[in-house]
């Protein structure tokens, strides 16, 4: 890097990380305080199924943290409580005196066929991602308002937008996450930014079922046959520096989707066909949308409204293709 380059900086700021024990967790917190932050670790030091506890995980990503000269403290507060999630953030304001960005990076897995999945597989799931991003979040949020500075970046995955079998539960807290992002970012004083990462990397730790019995076995088994092409790119160093990038002074945009995959860095979004537009009162029959479903499912043009009242303009716009204001 150059002189005249910018630099992601983080001294005299404030980071937390949930989930700060994993392996992308551990990758976020250890790159944050390389480049000056103050880190918050949390991580409540469970399975990747959310069973048991440890404090092992966070003491050992701090103790890493501070034999390179970085700061950094352990926290071990559960996520899926507002009472857990204030705690997090009051540890923060109670060392550092601010909160300037948080990893809403916490999650577990507790995979099965859509069917089977009971209801404690889908609570445990989505208290943690869903629940854990609205506890976590929420103090901070207000934190950063009273500062007018903050960065939140929610950590999705590539289950909550293109889906992956087995995942129902995992898959539509993720999905939420990308909701919650785009609410937020609309409601967001000047000067914080909210976006949402889909990280992907082999690495972090094991636990809960054993791979052989995974109902997802076969699909892990495919999944890991293809990423065999690109392991150079596959490890948590290779999402960091989008993370560390979103979390940072250095981004200034807000309400996007970011995912880095074996290399590769993308935007997703999400698009709105041109579709057919039916002018006049009479709505029209599930014949007539079988008739026009051509029209409907044509992505030759679309939209990516940035809001509910965004995409009312696209029908305003259709109108005015005809005529019609």
């Amino acid at each position: 890097m150059n002189e005249t380059e910018p630099k992601v900086d983080f001294t005299g700021q404030v980071a937390v990380v949930t989930g700060g024990g994993g392996g992308l967790g551990s990758a976020f917190c250890t790159e944050l305080a390389r480049r000056g932050a103050s880190v918050v670790v949390n991580d409540l030091g469970g399975s990747t199924t959310g069973e048991g506890r440890s404090t092992d995980y966070a003491d050992a990503v701090v103790r890493r943290i501070r034999a390179e000269g970085g700061t950094a403290i352990a926290n071990y507060d559960t996520v899926s409580t507002e009472a857990g999630g204030q705690a997090i953030v009051d540890a923060a304001l109670r060392e550092f005196g601010r909160v300037d960005a948080v990893i809403s990076n916490a999650g577990n897995q507790r995979n099965g066929v859509f069917g089977e999945l009971t209801s404690e597989d889908i609570e445990a799931v989505h208290a943690v991602h869903v629940k854990g991003a609205f506890f976590v979040g929420q103090p901070a949020y207000r934190q950063m308002v009273r500062q007018g500075y903050g960065r939140l970046v929610l950590v999705s995955s590539q289950s909550g937008v293109f889906g992956n079998p087995f995942r129902g539960n995992y898959g539509s807290a993720k999905t939420a996450l990308i909701g919650l992002t785009n609410v937020i970012a609309q409601e967001t004083p000047a000067g914080i930014t909210t976006n949402c990462l889909f990280p992907n990397a082999m690495g972090g730790r094991l636990g809960g079922t054993p791979l052989a019995d995974r109902p997802d076995a076969q699909w892990l088994a495919e999944a890991g046959r293809r990423s065999q092409q690109f392991t150079e790119g596959a490890t948590p160093d290779f999402v960091t520096p989008l993370a560390c990038y979103l979390a940072s002074r250095a981004c200034t945009t807000s309400q996007n989707m970011y995912s880095a995959l074996g290399g590769k860095y993308s935007r997703l979004f999400v698009g709105l066909t041109e579709g057919w537009y039916v002018p006049g009162s009479q709505a029209p029959t599930c014949e007539d949308i079988v008739e026009h479903l051509s029209e409907i499912d044509d992505r030759t043009h679309y939209d990516v409204p940035l809001s509910g009242l965004e995409e009312m303009d696209t029908v305003l716009a259709a109108k005015g293709r005809l005529g019609l204001l």
